[in-house]
């Protein structure tokens, strides 16, 4: 009887994922992939649609993050169902709804943050809401200087606003020939996030008060100061 041959164990380590990769890529041959490929898609070119089929939001007006004044489903603000009805297209792409459950478990053990105006944080209350759905649990999270936020313990999951409406620091000065002037350090952070950075693992800006021009009238001016000079 022949003498039977006895493979090193590093030799049958190397052979065991040789076998394993060839079963695999065979395998994946058989089976097509249930998956469509990634197509890129700028998900910021598109327009704003009214579908007047689309479904409520999955949310009512007892979610607990809801701002009393600003509650529209509770004050009964007029045209809600055309408000809601109104959904943003991509042009060459679908933009699915948010599923909760799926953003939750995505983001388990995660800590995002908002920072910047009014247009950030009425985005924060919504998100609030919806992600509620994936953990009722979900308990109000004023931290860190946050203005406001939630912390969702089923999925170790914080998300909080932190309102820096410029980002950068600004402080307000009397003028002799105007109202006034916001000194604005364009290279130095707004208190109210200088010191989060750290905390966060995603920081989501928004720049609105860069735009509306009705915010910081001409009798009230923005003076731009970077490095301590004009």
């Amino acid at each position: 009887m022949g003498a039977k041959l006895k493979l090193p164990s590093s030799t049958l380590f190397i052979w065991l994922i040789i076998s394993t990769c060839a079963l695999t890529i065979f395998y994946s041959k058989l089976v097509p992939s249930s998956s469509p490929p990634l197509v890129p898609c700028n998900l910021f070119a598109g327009k704003w649609v009214i579908d007047p089929n689309r479904p409520r939001p999955i949310y009512d007006e007892t979610c607990p993050f809801h701002r009393n004044a600003w509650n529209c489903l509770r004050n009964q603000r007029d045209n809600m169902e055309v408000i809601n009805s109104w959904k943003w297209v991509p042009e060459d792409c679908e933009l699915n709804e948010i599923d909760p459950l799926e953003f939750m478990g995505v983001m388990r053990d995660k800590r995002i943050g908002f920072v910047g105006d009014s247009l950030n944080e009425n985005f924060l209350v919504s998100l609030l809401c919806i992600l509620r759905v994936a953990d009722t649990g979900a308990k109000k999270w004023k931290r860190k200087g946050a203005w406001r936020g939630a912390y969702f313990p089923k999925f170790n999951v914080t998300v909080a606003y932190h309102r820096a409406v410029l980002l950068a620091k600004y402080q307000w000065s009397e003028g002799d020939e105007v109202k006034g002037v916001h000194r604005v350090d364009v290279d130095i952070p707004a208190k109210d996030w200088e010191d989060i950075g750290g905390f966060y693992d995603i920081l989501i800006f928004n720049t609105g008060h860069w735009w509306g021009y009705d915010k910081f009238p001409k009798e009230s001016p923005l003076a731009f100061y970077q490095g301590g000079s004009q």
